[in-house]
Parts: C-alpha cells; structure tokens; sequence
C-alpha cells in the first residue's frame, strides 16, 4: 500500500501537474460502457474515472480487512442486544429511542418488540467505509458499489496487459456473492432485490444480471418465479420493507426459516446513530476498547453537550465558536429518513463551515434533537495521497486525492475492496471520482 501520510481532512490540499503518455484509455472506458450498456440493454456507460493500474494495497493491509470482519460482526451483535434490552426496559430507555426517533409511530417501539430471534437478526452482506484503512467511518447494508467492483474487475480480467492478474480476489464479487449466498440458505437462492431506493439502481440491476450468470434466479427477472419462491430478500432500506407488498407473508416465511432479509426488518442498521454507541455515555459501558479501535472518535450531539475527543466535552454553541481549524469533525445526520441520509447527504466537514454556516447547522440540529431527530459528531480522519487517472480522452493525469477504502462482505468474510479517491474531503460517487480495486 502507498504509505501517505494519515492526516485530517481539512489538512489534504493540493494538486500535481497533469502529465499525459500513450496508454489504451478511451479503449478501456469503450469496454466499461459498452459491457455495463450491453448487459442493461441500457444507455448509461459508466460514470466515473479509472486509474492505469489496480490500487497498490500491501498483503498486511489486505488481512486486515479479512481479520476485522469478526469484530466487525461481534460489534453487530453486540449492538443488536443492547438495542433489544432498552426496547425491553432491561436499560436506558432512551437508547431505542436514539434509534426510532425517525421512524413512524407504527414502526417503532412496539413493531420492534415484537420482532422474532429469527426476524431480528444482523445484516447478512455489508460495506464498510473506512477514510483510513482499519477506521470504519459507516458501515451500509448492503450499500451501493457492489456493481462498480464488479464493472472493473470485469475490465481487469479482460485486459490482464495491463491490469495484471488477481492476487487477492480471484472469483469475481458476483461469483464470490452467489457461491457465498447459495452456502448460507443451503438451498438455491431465489431473490428479490429491491432496489427503488438504491442510490444506483441501474449499477445493482448490472450486478444482479452478473449473478443471474452464476446460477442466481430473481423475481422479475426469471421465468415462472412468483413472489412465493423468493427465499432471500435485499433491501436497500428499512422503511421499504415493511411497506412492500409481500411484507406479512416473508414475514411468516422468515419465522418458519423458508427466507431470510439480507438488511433484516428493523431499524437498527439503517442510520449511523450506532457508530456512536461505543463512545456515547449512555452505551460506551457495553463495549470494551477493542470495538473503539474500529472507529474514528464518534458521539451523540445532545442539547447539553459532546465529546469531540475522549474527554473532551463541550456544547453545540461553543463548537460552533471554535475557530474552523479546531472543528476538525464531520457532523452527521444519524436517523434513518432516506430523504437525508444517504449519498453524502446531511454529511458536514465542520472546518470547512462558515461561522454562519455553522450557526445554521446548530440551529437545525437542536430543533431535530426536540423532535427526536439526532446527529453525531465523528473524528475527521483522512488518507492523502497522489493518485494518477485516466481522463475520458485517454490522457493520464494527476492530482493529490482523499481516498475512502470500502470493505465487501458476506457471511463468510471479506469479498472484495473498493477504493475511491477524489480531490475532496467527502468522497463519494461522483464523474470525477477515480475508482479502482484491490485486485
């Protein structure tokens, strides 16, 4: 892996010279468009930049990653537990209620309680997101990029001249996601995929038409499957679930053990507020250091004040105050309303506001906290580094990036990891996003 220097993010600046040389790049965008429009039937192409060459990341960094997923998934569970006592009044009733402050009335402490051990489970595929490799800054189920690891590993292997050949993740993520879901259900997998609240629904059909080579069926995909076979359900959300129209009959499936929920029906792991709990007064004493190492510092932004480091409390007003160089934090909206809390929405670097930015900021934060609405305060933590790309004309080029390193995983572990590098603390998705895969 590049060993750049680990910084904060409002400390990542500059830009290198751009520099072109021969190299195939229209060739290589041609085959992304054209395999991505070929199997969509569609005319969207793909939508942000490559690199010249797989992402260097070192076999250390590598198994990290594949060690992490045991914490990662103790943390879940650990989570789900405390989440199920205070809905139970066996703690602090208001750490559901951190949870269920978005969610409407008839979805939430009663809905959640009355949830089974076989309904009220962990998610089964996940992304983390992590600004440093080891600090999950999110954690998505099953989040978006699937279909982008699958587009350029497709590229990879069929330009090995260039690319190389894979050292870490030799089946592709749809080969690896297919194999790993058939082990799990112990039957064939019959799926819906609900994707109208996915922030890519063309990339997740492109990666659901990748695991239908492997052997996978879906309805509305494949012929003489109704919605009774289906036996494995994702979701990009939780509120869609319970407001889709199969809900009460794979709810009786799921109890019987004829289907599972790849995000299950609760709340639980549809907002960031968890990525709090290891920190947060309230909860911190269920967990021990272990699973803070996992995080960048992270607190619930309450009325009478937060942490921003351990230690380290004052209130909203006098953050606010601070000069933006000591507002090294992002804030974040923690609920679960999919209007605001995917994609980067409602997602603040707290250094890079305006004193009347950050005045407004304050304002509608602490008229969200009176209606139960919560935002956290995470660590801004950053990896910088050059990263050389190629533009859509084939010239290669280069600049000093931000990179966002995301781990895939399924029931048995690491699948794969996507890094995304763009000349912008908050790294997302974007036309001048350079994506690449350790390969």
């Amino acid at each position: 892996m590049n060993h750049a220097s680990e910084m904060h993010a409002s400390q990542c600046v500059g830009t290198l010279p751009a520099s072109t040389a021969s190299f195939p790049g229209t060739e290589l965008y041609r085959q992304l468009d054209d395999d991505i429009n070929q199997v969509l039937n569609a005319d969207i192409g793909f939508t942000a930049l490559i690199r010249p060459d797989v992402y260097p990341m070192d076999d250390a960094t590598v198994d990290g990653y594949r060690t992490r997923y045991r914490l990662i998934k103790t943390f879940q569970e650990r989570t789900l537990e405390i989440f199920k006592a205070s809905l139970n009044g066996d703690c602090d009733p208001e750490i559901a209620a951190s949870v269920l402050g978005d969610v409407p009335a008839h979805l939430g402490t009663d809905y959640h309680r009355q949830l089974t051990k076989r309904q009220h489970l962990t998610p089964v595929f996940f992304r983390t997101d992590e600004p440093v490799p080891g600090k999950v800054s999110e954690i998505q189920c099953p989040g978006s990029g699937w279909c982008v690891v699958e587009e350029i590993q497709t590229l990879y292997r069929n330009n090995p001249e260039v690319f190389g050949r894979s050292r870490h993740f030799p089946p592709s993520l749809a080969a690896e996601f297919s194999s790993t879901l058939r082990k799990h259900l112990k039957t064939e997998p019959v799926v819906h995929h609900l994707t109208d609240n996915a922030s890519r629904p063309h990339g997740m059909r492109y990666f659901i038409q990748q695991t239908r080579r492997h052997g996978i069926r879906y309805f509305g995909y494949d012929r003489n499957i109704e919605p009774k076979h289906c036996n494995f359900v994702r979701s990009h959300d939780f509120i869609t679930l319970p407001h889709h129209n199969f809900f009460a009959e794979r709810m009786t499936a799921c109890e019987a053990g004829e289907l599972h929920f790849d995000l299950p029906p609760s709340v639980l792991f549809d907002g960031k507020i968890i990525l709090a709990w290891p920190f947060w007064r309230k909860t911190r004493e269920f967990y021990t250091d272990e699973f803070r190492t996992l995080f960048p510092f992270t607190d619930v932004i309450s009325d009478d004040g937060f942490e921003v480091a351990p230690g380290e409390k004052m209130t909203l007003e006098a953050f606010a105050g601070l000069n933006r160089s000591k507002r090294n934090c992002f804030i974040k909206y923690a609920g679960s309303d999919i209007g605001i809390n995917w994609g980067s929405k409602s997602v603040y670097l707290a250094s890079h506001l305006s004193r009347p930015q950050i005045d407004s900021l304050a304002k509608r934060i602490q008229e969200d906290n009176r209606r139960g609405r919560l935002w956290i305060v995470q660590e801004a933590l950053a990896h910088c580094e050059p990263v050389r790309f190629v533009c859509r004309n084939g010239d290669l080029a280069e600049t000093d990036a931000h990179s966002k390193f995301s781990g895939f995983y399924g029931p048995d572990g690491l699948m794969s990891i996507l890094v995304m590098q763009k000349s912008a603390p908050k790294v997302h998705g974007s036309g001048e996003t350079v994506m690449s895969v350790v390969f």
